[in-house]
């Protein structure tokens, strides 16, 4: 098997910038955190290792006031955990109280497991441990539902859970929403390939070429084409590379040393190495996904709010699903300038879920 460089794994990638690696820029000592919160009544702060079917995971909320709709992130990868990216989400707690979930796989989550082992990492258990990672929030906070929010690998596993759980969501929202992984995987390459000749990239139409469409037998083949539907092997448009600029800006602030969204006293580990162990456990599944084989008829509110430059999970695709599907209320919105990483125009989704989310779900929220 090929070996991968720094270079081109990190171009392969550009989401890593957020990933669980950030959460370690620096190494924090101290006990492992504990349930704390401000001394707000309405304001809550917390983060804490729950277990989820026998294993440790890492869950943070925070929020401004108890009484807004609770929204559960499910970051992307699998392997790009994103509880130490709450500064990113800072405005969002002025309206949510924002729920992160480091998967198996990376994140808090490995590294408090990384000795003992984490269990298989299949799409069944992912989807298993997030209806826990739910329940467990419900009870937590004496709630009845709260918003899904999906992105890119999320956004699948946002679906099944959806599926099997409607119970416990009051509606559902995917960025970077992937549909089909057959055809997406397919219709993402051969975008990239256009875009490639058209910009006449020489090295991207060699390594794309080289590689081919989907599905791929290694995960080196597999980030060759996600490295040219993704900045910087995609060139960034205009908005998305300033967007790009002020989330890598936020995000080169070191967290405060009492942060209690960082988990403290955890071993150190090589994020790249995990990230690549994790994408090797998973990457096949992704060829195998289909929403429709989920069916068509969802009985909570479905939104989808897309890049409309998204190559990796194209645009079209999106809004395909969204015409399909039946539901008590369905929104598409595309995102003007945005590509895969729909997060970095974190402002703009805010406003969406303001305008079309929240309003929905304030009354379903809590009990």
């Amino acid at each position: 098997m090929r070996s991968i460089s720094r270079r081109s794994f990190n171009s392969a990638i550009i989401g890593v910038f957020v990933s669980e690696m950030v959460w370690r820029t620096e190494k924090l000592k101290g006990k492992n955190m504990e349930n704390n919160s401000k001394n707000s009544s309405l304001a809550i702060d917390e983060g804490m290792f729950v277990k989820i079917n026998g294993v440790d995971q890492w869950i943070t909320i925070r929020g401004q006031d108890l009484g807004n709709p609770i929204l559960l992130w499910l970051h992307g990868g699998p392997g790009i955990a994103m509880s130490s990216q709450e500064p990113i989400f800072a405005e969002w707690e002025k309206y949510f109280t924002l729920v992160h979930w480091d998967q198996p796989g990376g994140g808090a989550t490995y590294a408090k497991n990384m000795d003992t082992g984490e269990g298989p990492l299949t799409p069944e258990r992912f989807t298993r441990d997030g209806i826990a990672v739910a329940e467990c929030i419900r009870k937590h906070l004496h709630a009845e539902k709260m918003v899904l929010m999906g992105m890119s690998w999320g956004t699948q596993l946002g679906l099944m859970m959806v599926k099997k759980r409607p119970d416990l969501f009051s509606a559902y929202v995917g960025i970077a929403q992937v549909v089909s992984g057959s055809r997406g995987g397919k219709l993402g390459y051969e975008l990239a390939l256009e875009a490639a000749r058209k910009r006449d990239d020489k090295a991207a139409i060699e390594e794309l070429e080289r590689v081919g469409p989907p599905p791929y037998k290694t995960v080196e083949d597999f980030f060759i084409r996600q490295k040219y539907t993704n900045p910087p092997g995609l060139p960034p448009s205009p908005a998305e590379k300033s967007a790009l600029e002020e989330i890598a800006k936020i995000l080169s602030v070191s967290p405060p040393a009492d942060a209690r969204y960082i988990a403290k006293g955890l071993p150190d580990y090589d994020g790249m190495k995990v990230f690549i162990e994790t994408q090797k456990a998973m990457f096949k599944e992704g060829w195998k996904f289909e929403a429709r084989d989920l069916g068509s008829l969802y009985t909570i509110p479905i939104f989808v709010f897309q890049g409309e430059n998204d190559l990796n999970a194209p645009a079209v695709l999106a809004r395909e699903f969204i015409n399909e599907i039946q539901a008590p209320i369905k929104k598409y919105v595309e995102i003007p300038g945005a590509g895969h990483m729909t997060i970095a125009f974190h402002a703009e989704l805010l406003r969406l879920l303001r305008t079309y989310v929240r309003p929905l779900v304030t009354h379903t929220s809590s009990n």
